[in-house]
Formats: structure tokens, C-alpha cells, sequence
């Protein structure tokens, strides 16, 4: 956790180093012009743990997930946008046995969550570099990857054509999910820019409520 903290300062500190250059060789606000942007995504997901009823225990270990967006820049301070990721986390649960407490068993496997957001971003500068407070609200996928039984049924497959027979299901749920972001922004030139963020973002269920989200993103305007 310290390491990725450290990493984020450094790399807004030599954004802020890069920008005194730029502004030098005559960027000014002229640099964000109002156009659509992608981005791709790497986000890092920090390990926590987790109390639950009867002593039950989650131990979600930190994830790299990775993601992409589309969002218009309606002007200078203000971009509107989606974004799509997706992370596959692994986790250890403990359950505890419900009439001896001194009985627990110990699983693990792989949590999986695909998230589509909407986002909003207010940049605080005008410039090339600029801080910013962002918001999100959308709807999470999760896949607990335990199993649940068959489901039996008949089907179209692509490879096989018509198919019946049982299908293997597992536990899963989703839930709407928000959250509130701070960062920062970088033109490197008039089509390529960078971000750095951290976000703090809730989820809509019992067992896991929030999570600390770092994200880096790589963008092109057009």
C-alpha cells in the first residue's frame, strides 16, 4: 500500500515538473479544446479484511484489474463519460460452524467483478495540468466463483448448435456501486494525456461496502 502510494505522488510531481516545460513552449488553455476521449486503464483494487456475523471472516488480497472508457470533454472544466472495468480478485474466507463456534473452515478462490460506470470529472485548472474531483454511479457484476448446482435447459451454443443438458451455476450477485475521486491530469501533447487517481468507491452489499481504488489511465483526444 505505501509502495503504490509513493508511486502516485512521483509520478503527480513529475507531471507537475513536465507541465512548467510545456507552459514554457506555449500551452495554455487552448491545449483541452471541447472533443470525445478514450482511455485505457490499469487499476489497482488494495487489500482489505473483512468481520462478518458469527465470526466469519473475507481477506480480499490487493488486484491489478484493467478497464477503458469513453467520455466528451463538454468544455475546459467539465467531462462527461463511461467507463468499463474488470477485475478478478483473489480472496480467503473463513465460515465458522453454527453450533460450535470452535469449528471454521478455511476456502479459497477468485472474486470475479466487471463494473460499468457513469463518470463525471471537474478539472480545477484550465491548463495543460490540472487537479481534479470526479464521480461515479453505475452497477457491478459480482461472480463469487462458488459453485451452486446445475441448471438443466436447452440451448443454442455457437460451437455445438443445439444443446441440452445441465449447466454448472455459481453464487453471485451485483449491486449499484458510487464513489468520489481525487487526481490529476496531464496533456502530454494535443492527442495524448495522462491521469492518476485515487478513488474511494462504495458498493451497494453487506459483505464488501467499500474499497480504495488507484487508478492510471492513458487517453487520446479526437
Amino acid at each position: 500500500m505505501l509502495l503504490r502510494k509513493l508511486i502516485l505522488t512521483i509520478l503527480i510531481l513529475c507531471t507537475a515538473t513536465m507541465v512548467q516545460a510545456q507552459t514554457r513552449n506555449g500551452h495554455g488553455r487552448s491545449a483541452r479544446p471541447a472533443m470525445w476521449e478514450f482511455t485505457m486503464q490499469t487499476i489497482y483494487t488494495a487489500s482489505q479484511d473483512i468481520t462478518r456475523e458469527g465470526g466469519s471472516s473475507l481477506s480480499l488480497q490487493d488486484n491489478l484489474g484493467w478497464g477503458f472508457g469513453l467520455a466528451y470533454r463538454i468544455n475546459p472544466r467539465f467531462t462527461l463519460g463511461m467507463d468499463f472495468n474488470w477485475s478478478s480478485i483473489n480472496y480467503n474466507a473463513v465460515i465458522v460452524n453454527g453450533e460450535d463456534p470452535d469449528e471454521t473452515h478455511l476456502y479459497s478462490n477468485k472474486l470475479d467483478i466487471s463494473t460499468t460506470l457513469i463518470t463525471g470529472k471537474f478539472n480545477i485548472l484550465e491548463g495543460p495540468f490540472t487537479p481534479y474531483v470526479s464521480g461515479s454511479l453505475g452497477w457491478s457484476l459480482i461472480d463469487t466463483n462458488i459453485f451452486a448446482g446445475f441448471d438443466g435447459g436447452c440451448y443454442w451454443d455457437p460451437w455445438w448448435g443445439y444443446v441440452c443438458g445441465p449447466v454448472a451455476t455459481s453464487y453471485g450477485t451485483s449491486a449499484a456501486t458510487y464513489g468520489l475521486g481525487l487526481g490529476a491530469r496531464l496533456q502530454v501533447t494535443p492527442k495524448f494525456f495522462m491521469t492518476a487517481s485515487y478513488d474511494f468507491q462504495w458498493l451497494d452489499i453487506d459483505a464488501v461496502d467499500s474499497n480504495n481504488v488507484f487508478r492510471m489511465s492513458f487517453g487520446f483526444l479526437y
